[in-house]
């Protein structure tokens, strides 16, 4: 197959769309494993995961009442933001739960009132803590899936809905208009509530103020590939998008004063059932069909049909094993992991603002490589030839960044779960802006990028030892697919031809030389975490340099502040953050942090850093 990449063209700005992730319930970021894999999450370079979208936030809010004046206890939501604000990313706010379990009927004016209140003291709250502008960076959203039956009330008698709706609206205003609101997140394909809150928000009476018409900032749905199963269902990319396409059609019909609202689909799984297992999770092919779906809503939706597509979001930030709808897998005692939307219909006391757990192990899985391949997309698309409909099983979809950069991302999906088979690429870049540039490639694909294959390798182990720990984690990091060389563009062109696996992701970066080394890297801290092994298990993270030159990050160790420094990350690594693994006999160890960019050149690194001893 020829692929040709017009890199003299501009299509425009180019969104990263799809930087969220989303789990439930929201108590488990009062654990130390939901911690570690936020700050994996939040890694993820230039804002590749931004936005974790989390069932039941309002749980973690405490309700009493003084002489009939609420009483608010915030600490526990506070603890949970504050994990997301530290590690670089924001909440996609459901008003989903019900502090103090008083909220029952939503055709109820006391309590629609008292609901209203509830969410103007969060809002300002959440703004005197974390800052206005931070706040308005935040998505807030109405319950989740309420046609799915997780507010009763609401399946028989959407007009308690439409009035919860009005409330969160006032609310949010009452504390600031600018605060972004939308909904509803229905998971039923044009269900009657999607298509009541849909003529509610066009044109019905808002509950507080008698007002024709509710504001609705985005429209938010759920639409995914297969119903949930236990069975390996072949998931279906092409249902997703058109099911939305029929969403967006109706909306253009009925209300038109809507349609050019901020589309998402922020829960765009493959299939129905985070915690069915289904091993293909953790492989290259959901990987892969990962970026075929980002690519089709970009040519069918976007291109196509110029919708504002604002957010795509896999719903896959759960904590679980291999099989499991993740974006890493955990081993470990899960006995205690509270899971799914369903536990919160049992209302749970808490003694605390943070719980412990066993001991855990966490691993990325390929999924999660795929976020980094896409983040390291540029900013402005350039056209793409060679490929065929949005449904092909090769797609690419390619951008230029403002040093010129060129970035194309090929994959070869294949819907049907199991199916293989390989395809002879020929790429050609024309209209290249630069003489001569490192040319990089990354590859996930069964020999790249996938420790699964690893832990299989050495017997599929329940309990992995230290040392396939260790083997793992040499290859959970994304990896280059061949040594980078530097190549000319001789009249502007560059040819590649490579093999692409089915299913695979590859990456190519043709970056022209800066005029310096990378930037110094800032901002390094440490957490340490209880694994499995009886080791110490530090993670180092910092803020990314602002290049995408860079060929990894060095992490530098020593036992002295003074010195001497090693590095202590035997593979790449181009996310901000690493865990570092060592035996517990050993002193503690002070780190610091610099960027190597493709040519060899190293910046600058801050002060050291010290681990506490136990």
């Amino acid at each position: 197959m020829k692929l040709r990449i017009d890199c003299s063209s501009d299509s425009g700005p180019f969104s990263h769309f799809w930087n969220s992730t989303g789990f439930t319930p929201a108590s488990l970021l009062l654990t130390p494993d939901m911690r570690q894999a936020v700050a994996y999450n939040g890694s993820v370079p230039f804002g590749g995961i931004v936005h974790h979208r989390i069932h039941y936030l309002l749980e973690l809010v405490g309700l009493g009442f003084d002489g009939g004046a609420p009483r608010y206890d915030w600490s526990r939501l506070d603890a949970a933001l504050d994990v997301l604000v530290t590690s670089g990313t924001k909440p996609f706010f459901e008003l989903m739960g019900n502090p103090g379990g008083v909220f029952s009927d939503f055709n109820d004016d006391a309590q629609l009132h008292r609901w209203r209140d509830l969410v103007a003291a969060l809002a300002r709250h959440c703004i005197e803590r974390y800052g206005r502008g931070e706040i308005l960076s935040w998505y807030f959203e109405a319950w989740n899936e309420p046609d799915g039956g997780w507010w009763p009330q609401w399946r028989t008698d959407v007009n308690a809905f439409c009035n919860y709706y009005d409330a969160c609206s006032e609310g949010l205003k009452d504390a600031d208009p600018a605060i972004v609101f939308g909904g509803p997140g229905t998971c039923m394909h044009l269900s009657d509530l999607l298509k009541a809150i849909l003529a509610h928000c066009d044109t019905g009476r808002n509950y507080f103020t008698g007002e024709r018409g509710v504001r609705m900032e985005f429209i938010s749905v759920h639409e995914k590939g297969a119903r949930s199963c236990r069975e390996d269902l072949n998931p279906s990319s092409e249902r997703i998008w058109r099911n939305e396409l029929d969403i967006i059609r109706y909306i253009r019909l009925h209300h038109p004063r809507l349609a050019r609202l901020p589309f998402m689909n922020n829960e765009c799984d493959p299939q129905v059932g985070w915690n069915d297992f289904h091993t293909w999770r953790a492989r290259p092919y959901y990987a892969a069909f990962v970026c075929k779906v980002i690519n089709q809503h970009l040519v069918e939706l976007v291109d196509k049909r110029r919708v504002d597509y604002r957010l795509l979001s896999n719903d896959n930030g759960f904590l679980g094993r291999w099989g499991h709808r993740t974006l890493l897998a955990r081993f470990g005692d899960d006995s205690k992991i509270e899971s799914g939307q369903a536990s919160h219909l049992e209302r749970k006391a808490w003694s605390g603002t943070m719980v412990e757990l066993p001991p855990c192990e966490l691993i990325k899985k390929p999924v999660l490589n795929a976020m980094t391949m896409l983040a390291l997309l540029g900013n402005r698309r350039c056209d793409v030839r060679g490929c065929g409909g949005s449904d092909a099983e090769i797609g690419a979809i390619a951008t230029r960044a403002d040093d010129g950069q060129i970035a194309v991302l090929i994959y070869n999906s294949r819907d049907r779960i199991m199916s293989s088979g390989c395809e002879s690429i020929e790429l050609e870049l024309r209209g290249v802006p630069f003489s001569r540039g490192m040319l990089a490639q990354y590859r996930i694909d069964d020999g790249h990028s996938d420790p699964y294959a690893v832990w299989e390798a050495n017997g599929a182990p329940d309990r992995p030892s230290v040392q396939v720990y260790h083997a793992m984690r040499r290859r959970q990091e994304l990896e280059l697919y061949e040594r980078p060389r530097e190549m000319r563009a001789a009249n502007g062109r560059v040819t590649l031809r490579f093999d692409l696996p089915l299913p695979s992701v590859h990456l190519v970066l043709f970056t022209p030389k800066p005029d310096g080394p990378p930037a110094a890297v800032a901002g390094v801290r440490v957490v340490e975490y209880r694994g499995l092994g009886g080791q110490r298990e530090v993670m180092v993270l910092w803020q990314g340099v602002p290049s995408k030159a860079v060929r990894t990050y060095e992490i530098l160790a020593a036992s002295s502040a003074r010195g001497p420094y090693r590095r202590v990350n035997k593979a790449d690594v181009v996310c901000t953050a690493y865990l570092d693994v060592f035996e517990a006999t050993e002193a503690p160890r002070y780190y610091k942090v610099r960027a190597a960019d493709f040519w060899g050149r190293k910046g600058g690194a801050a002060a050291a850093v010290r681990a506490d001893a136990r």
